[in-house]
């Protein structure tokens, strides 16, 4: 399956959509990956789990793509708990996701945002220095219990003023500041922050393929 046939499907929301999506072989898909696609990670160890049913969404985790034509090698990038801003390689999560010597237990998704273009070395520059600058930043569980708390604190009908990013210092946080660098705007949700699965909802963000 071609990310041509899929340029006009949106990110699937729900579990259920997921499910439904067939699974590309990563080695059919490959060559069509592009520095600046996303991966969306729908984790099923109980971390995960419990991410995914505070925020509502199948969502736990998302990662940006870069390729790195010089040594033909496919990479994330992200902010990772509890490794912090890090690294690997996209196979890694096909075959030994954290050096468990198996896969990423959960469905894997990659998305593309019509409006990134990367076509240019000084955007490709600004983009990739933006990821670089605040690789190896701890993770902020901190940060991530305060989105918790707001996500129930909604649930009475509670609002709030838009979180201060001080640093980007969990994954959909460090994904949008990457992106907003190149002039990308994806809107932040009504409590104040962003999620993976906010930017999964974005209008310009379309399937590219499932994975696993």
């Amino acid at each position: 399956m071609s990310n041509r046939n899929n340029c006009s499907i949106p990110i699937p929301q729900k579990h259920a959509g997921i499910s439904r999506l067939p699974v590309v072989d990563y080695h059919d898909i490959r060559d069509e990956l592009r520095t600046g696609d996303l991966l969306f990670c729908s984790g099923n160890k109980p971390v995960s789990r419990a991410v995914q049913a505070v925020t509502n969404s199948p969502y736990s985790h998302v990662a940006l793509v870069v390729r790195m034509l010089s040594v033909d090698r496919i990479l994330l990038l992200g902010a990772e708990w509890p490794y912090g801003v890090r690294v690997v390689s996209l196979s890694s999560y096909l075959t030994d996701w954290n050096g468990s010597g198996k896969p990423y237990l959960g469905h894997l998704i990659v998305g593309r945002h019509g409006g990134l273009d990367l076509k240019s070395e000084e955007m490709l520059k600004i983009f990739l220095s933006e990821l670089i600058d605040v690789l190896g930043q701890p993770y902020s569980f901190r940060r991530v219990l305060r989105m918790g708390l707001r996500e129930l604190a909604a649930l009475i009908g509670l609002r709030f003023r838009r979180l201060r990013i001080k640093k980007a210092a969990v994954c959909s946080e460090y994904v949008h500041r990457a992106l907003s660098r190149l002039g990308v705007r994806i809107r932040w949700n009504q409590k104040g922050y962003i999620l993976p699965v906010d930017i999964a909802a974005d209008p310009e963000v379309m399937l590219v393929c499932r994975l696993s």
